[in-house]
């Protein structure tokens, strides 16, 4: 008898509860926060008010106008001139013009006196200094053309602090889940990738001269989006239990959350200027979220039958042995063979399976425990080797083994729940004693049972 061997893979201990906690989000709200702090929200910045103040505007702005018109740009001139008396932001389209300015050097007796030039070129040269004290612009932002760099560091300006704060807070409720079902490194892409749509989507929509200082609330709204693709049932969050004084989980359904993304939004409109380009800055996050969680989701792992035999042509000759001998019904043979095999990979799942059998059959029940003991704590990632592991989960049982410590009976309830052994996982529970993997533990069993529309079961657990 020949059994199909399936890729060794690399044991990944349980992880602790510390690990699955939102520490991308937790270090990119710290740094927000502080960007908000340091960087204060000034819809009009510094420099925009001393470009009209020093008399610069009204040297240049006219000339500017007529200079778009000259050089076939009459529809963004006219866009400008409309602006002008509403928006001072587009003043920053002629502050970073050098086409303009060294056109205007080139011809500036044509319409300027000598006392003119000389206090156009005086002005001129404090315009570094001035973008120097602008409290968005002293960041490093672009000045004269749009740069990647605008899209990452927009987030960290332009918006105030009590409005940072609110969308992170209502981001709060999402975020463990979302982080422990993408993992660490997606949530960060995802957050990059934010950064890029909410740029996009603000510039869809601005008038020339609104550079896109939209502060964190848009591109958060990528999470959001993300949090909101993922869901396909009844949605499990961690609630405090005054009275208990501890952590449960409840079951609700995801749309009870919208609210929250409705209300970052509106935020975002009301109290961003401009309103238009602000809204799609967040619309545009939001629905990226959505549409790349779809992408970047972890697909589910391949069945042992679709994976590469091992790669090792010695161990695959012992565990061939092994599987031979126990077809032959020759225990010592065959535990020897994958006794060769563990010696140099105690956690390789196929040899720990062969082993557990052919140690059962000699009756060596100290030795039998603990090869059974070493396979419940195997991470058994795929759908298959977590079957496996629950059929001998039973025969351990049936035979009366000892019972489990908590260090590897909720490894063990992770992998029975992903067979979908449900009842044996519940069953074990209550069996076992509290440990620091416990609450991750519970936090799986939850979620599968409220995904197979057993939240009564749900709810039942400690």
């Amino acid at each position: 008898m020949t059994t199909p061997i399936t890729e060794q893979t690399t044991p990944d201990p349980a992880p602790a509860a510390w690990r699955s906690a939102p520490w991308v989000m937790a270090c990119l709200a710290i740094a927000l926060l502080t960007g908000s702090l340091l960087n204060s929200a000034n819809n009009t910045q510094p420099v925009l008010n001393w470009y009209q103040s020093s008399g610069l505007k009204a040297l240049e702005w006219d000339n500017y106008l007529s200079w778009l018109r000259f050089n076939n740009q009459s529809a963004l001139s006219q866009r400008l001139e409309q602006n002008a008396d509403m928006d001072t932001h587009v003043y920053g389209a002629v502050l970073f013009a050098d086409d303009f300015v060294t056109d205007s050097k080139r011809r500036a007796q044509d319409f300027w006196s000598s006392a003119e030039i000389e206090q156009w070129n005086r002005l001129r040269e404090q315009i570094p200094a001035q973008v120097a004290a602008s409290n968005l612009y002293r960041w490093g932002l672009p000045d004269n053309s749009p740069r990647p760099a605008r899209f990452f560091t927009a987030p960290f300006t332009g918006a105030s602090l009590w409005l940072t704060l609110a969308s992170l807070l209502l981001l709060v409720p999402l975020a463990p889940t979302l982080e422990r079902r993408l993992g660490h490194g997606r949530v960060f892409a995802l957050w990059i990738l934010g950064c890029l749509l909410s740029g996009f989507g603000y510039l869809l929509l601005a008038s020339p001269g609104q550079i896109p200082f939209h502060g964190a609330t848009a591109p958060l709204l990528v999470w959001f989006g993300a949090f909101f693709g993922l869901q396909s049932g009844a949605l499990s969050l961690p609630v405090w239990h005054p009275k208990h004084k501890r952590w449960q989980r409840l079951s609700v359904s995801p749309y009870t959350l919208l609210p929250l993304p409705v209300a970052a939004l509106a935020a975002l409109a009301l109290f961003s200027n401009p309103l238009l380009a602000n809204l799609s800055a967040g619309l545009t996050a939001f629905i990226g979220g959505l549409l790349l969680v779809q992408i970047m989701r972890p697909q589910p792992v391949e069945t042992g039958q679709e994976r590469h035999h091992t790669r090792d042509p010695q161990q695959l000759s012992s565990l061939t042995r092994g599987w031979d001998a126990l077809g032959q019904l020759n225990g010592d043979a065959a535990s020897a063979a994958f006794g060769q095999v563990l010696a140099s990979e105690p956690d390789h799942f196929d040899a720990l399976t062969g082993q557990f059998t052919a140690q059962k059959w000699l009756n060596d029940n100290a030795a039998w425990t603990a090869t059974a003991q070493q396979l419940f704590s195997h991470p058994a990632t795929d759908k298959g080797q977590a079957t496996q592991v629950a059929q001998c989960w039973q025969q351990y049982q049936q035979r009366g083994g000892a019972a489990l410590p908590a260090v590897i009976g909720w490894p063990l309830l992770r992998t029975l729940t992903r067979a979908g052994e449900f009842q044996q996982a519940e069953k074990l529970a209550r069996e076992l004693d509290e440990h620091a993997l416990k609450a991750d533990a519970i936090a799986q069993l939850r979620d599968a049972l409220i995904q197979e529309g057993l939240a009564h079961r749900a709810k039942a657990l400690a």
